[in-house]
């Protein structure tokens, strides 16, 4: 690749595809596909120029081939050919850049490793502690923050890792305190750092790509690896040592690297999902599933199905189904993946919702799956949670907990998936995708539909069917051509995405009570920006 002049971040033209940059993967992370949680969507990264610079840049999944290999946090590089595009995060993605556009790498692009960088340039932007209490800062927008650790708690052990955390209180040169709570291994850092030195030091703390919580109306910096689409770096050193440390060390081997949230990300908003990228169906018109396809229903539930689980155990690591290992010697039941490419084993697998929800509107009823993600967002408890408060109470897993009951009577819109495995053997028990409760979308949809009903002539003596769901020669011949093997066993056809429907003879059993409703818990995310902080202790 021949370098030509090299163009800043602040610099680049839209308009003009043909520059070179060079930059460091500041931050490098997975993005998951909304629709499979297992399959990659994007790789995003936050890139660092030389003038300290930030921007935002992703590869999408027909360039993996070409450039996953190649991409390596904290590696500089000379990217050229490069595509601009508009930043349109989603409200509730983070926002690590000011700039308008992001880099997105096309087929041209081309790369060269690069070892010239300066050690001194880290992309920081320190925010006042002031700003934060207050809450001024636009909530997307994430911090950095240099404080004194004024005082701590021990460690808050877990079972899990990445739940372990610890309260700190910083202090800044205006003596404005700010709370801390740090989780998972950087916990574990803080902790050991400061169980290890004198407490008569002045330990001081940076940390970059943080985000802010509003718990019970207090602000609370989050420094979390599970933070949405954002990793935290924190740095530590004594203050005697801070301009040493801080302008010589190398930037590299100072930051820990976080993981990706497994929660999926949506990038289109609700408005354009339900209302303009998704026809809305009547559930009658959406009984046959003649191809692959997402569409949109609105209805009602009106009951539970309980014949099937409302739950499954999942692999703690890539959230597929585990099943329990039969004759296992181990003292405790041993559950492995079903994901080959996982293939992992655990005594501890984690309960996911599974829930056969029975969705009715005025032309028919239906079983829709609602999955883990949708039906928290509705229930307010995870699927671990009420899991263990049922067998606390001394029920099995097999007994619908009343808590459930919480989603019966439910208006609501309905993004469904109808899969290859749906149409393959014409299974009409569909995925639910995405949910939404929100009043004025779901008027939207219904006086869609009243138009669509409007548009046919429905008499005694005369009815015209709309052409929706009607089998073309070539559509009925492709159903009928497939393979169906309807004597398989449910095991060998299950899929935690996809839920079967594995009896056609049995009357639907549903649900009968009534539950209270339960008050959902929606945490206040905060973010934002600043600078001049370092100089300070400097001084």
């Amino acid at each position: 690749m021949a370098t030509s002049n090299i163009t800043f971040i602040k610099d680049i033209d839209p308009v003009n595809s043909d520059f070179t940059i060079k930059v460091k993967v500041l931050k490098l992370w997975m993005l998951n596909s909304k629709f499979n949680e297992n399959e990659k969507y994007s790789i995003e990264m936050i890139l660092l120029d030389e003038q300290g610079s930030l921007i935002q840049a992703n590869v999408f999944q027909n360039l993996f081939y070409k450039f996953e290999k190649s991409l390596r946090e904290g590696s500089v590089y000379e990217f050229t050919t490069l595509s601009v595009a508009k930043h349109n995060p989603h409200p509730k993605s983070t926002i690590f850049s000011d700039l308008p556009n992001k880099i997105t790498f096309i087929r041209e692009t081309e790369l060269k490793e690069s070892l010239n960088f300066p050690k001194n340039v880290f992309g920081l932007s320190f925010v006042d502690f002031q700003k934060i209490n207050s809450k001024v800062i636009p909530t997307q927008r994430s911090v950095d923050v240099i404080g004194v650790v004024v005082s701590r708690t021990t460690i808050i052990p877990s079972q899990k890792k990445d739940k372990q955390r610890i309260h700190l209180e910083l202090k800044n040169l205006d003596g404005v305190l700010l709370k801390v709570t740090l989780w998972g291994h950087f916990a574990n850092k803080v902790s050991d750092y400061l169980d290890t030195h004198n407490t008569d030091d002045c330990v001081v703390i940076i940390v970059q790509f943080a985000k802010i919580n509003d718990y019970k109306g207090i602000s609370v910096l989050q420094v979390t690896m599970m933070s949405q689409l954002s990793s935290s770096t924190l740095i530590l050193m004594k203050s005697n040592t801070l301009e040493k440390s801080w302008l010589a060390k190398d930037n590299e081997s100072s930051q820990l690297s976080g993981t990706i949230s497994l929660i999926r990300t949506k990038h289109v908003s609700l408005n354009d999902d339900f209302l303009k990228n998704n026809e809305v169906k009547t559930i009658y018109k959406s009984k046959e599933p003649v191809q692959v396809e997402e569409f949109i229903i609105v209805g009602t539930i009106i009951g539970i199905r309980q014949d099937k689980p409302w739950c499954y155990q999942s692999c703690p690591d890539c959230h597929v189904k585990a099943v329990e290992i039969p004759d296992c010697n181990e003292d405790v039941k041993l559950y492995k993946c079903t994901n080959v490419e996982c293939n992992n084993s655990t005594k501890v697998p984690i309960p996911r919702y599974m829930i056969p929800v029975c969705v009715q509107d005025d032309s028919a009823s239906t079983i829709l799956t609602m999955f883990d993600r949708e039906a928290y967002g509705l229930l307010g408890i995870s699927a671990k949670d009420l899991a263990e408060k049922h067998t606390r109470l001394g029920f099995s897993l097999g007994i619908y907990p009343p808590e459930l009951n919480f989603l019966k009577n439910k208006h609501l819109a309905f993004k469904v998936s109808v899969t290859k495995y749906n149409v393959r053997f014409q299974n009409s028990v569909y995925t639910i995708s995405r949910v939404t409760e929100e009043k004025q979308i779901i008027e939207s949809l219904e006086r869609k539909l009243l138009q669509l009903q409007d548009s046919v002539s429905h008499s005694d003596e005369n009815v015209t069917p709309s052409t929706g769901n009607i089998l073309t020669p070539t559509s009925f011949e492709n159903v009928k051509s497939t393979s169906m093997n309807l004597t398989r066993k449910f095991e060998e056809v299950y899929d935690v995405e996809q839920y079967s429907n594995s009896s056609s003879t049995k009357a639907l059993r549903l649900s009968t009570g009534t539950g209270e409703g339960i008050k959902l818990l929606i945490p206040k995310v905060e973010k934002s920006q600043d600078k001049h902080f370092l100089k300070h202790f400097l001084l």
